[in-house]
């Protein structure tokens, strides 16, 4: 009978991968590598910079299109969707968010992250400027009012009661904010909802013939009667 014994068994399997599980087996090198992974990850935790709010540039503008005399779907159609359209046009604009209500519009443009705030600001308005002939006819006007990170409100107060109307609730409201306004470190207090204080008007038609006046001549009555100038000083 005859016996062969090979010289390399009680040596292991000889592959590269074996070997590598070997080395890290019967020496210490993982341990050397655990301590140096431990001391690395502790200073780049002490190194790295940390902030609670960081600060992210989103450029963020509002428009607000008035559009007196039409209803929500006249203004949705005539002016939000053609002034979203248009708005998609312009380069590193990421959403265009639109809410039509009667009589005025608000379009909501949205840039991507880390573009340049007041190029893209520049880029919005020389938008709208170049596109004034597309306007319908009866706008009255638009006002951009950009939107910073910041004003994210941190902290909303209610007023509710069941003895006060809405309009004496804004009033307290309205007193609320002076005193928050005083407060350190406030950046912007505001007032939402509630009935400001107007004016209503009732229009006699046949009173109204009888002067040989129209509704358009009465309400430029009340707007030129509701502008104050200084007119000089007489001494």
């Amino acid at each position: 009978m005859t016996t062969t014994i090979d010289a390399d068994s009680d040596q292991g399997p000889s592959d590269p991968l074996s070997q590598i599980v070997r080395i890290f087996l019967e020496s210490n090198l993982s341990v050397i590598l655990i301590v140096f992974s431990v001391i690395v990850g502790v200073a780049a935790l002490l190194i790295t910079p940390r902030e609670e709010d960081p600060q992210i540039v989103v450029p963020l503008a509002d428009i607000y299109v008035s559009f007196p005399g039409h209803s929500a779907a006249e203004v949705e159609q005539l002016v939000s969707t053609p002034l979203e359209r248009m708005l998609y046009q312009i380069d590193g604009v990421e959403y265009v968010y639109s809410m039509s209500r009667e009589n005025q519009a608000i379009i909501t443009v949205r840039f991507y992250v880390g573009q340049d705030r007041e190029r893209s600001l520049v880029k919005l308005f020389r938008k709208i400027e170049e596109n004034q002939d597309q306007i319908p006819p009866g706008v009255a006007g638009w006002v951009m009012k950009p939107v910073e990170i910041d004003d994210v409100p941190v902290t909303t107060l209610t007023l509710k009661s069941s003895g006060y109307d809405t309009h004496t609730l804004r009033r307290i409201g309205e007193e609320v904010v002076e005193r928050l306004s005083a407060v350190p470190q406030v950046s912007r207090a505001e007032v939402i909802g509630g009935e400001p204080r107007t004016i209503r008007l009732n229009i006699d038609p046949e009173r109204l013939r009888g002067y040989r006046l129209s509704v358009l001549e009465v309400h430029r009555a009340i707007r030129g009667a509701n502008v104050s100038l200084p007119a000089g000083e007489l001494t």
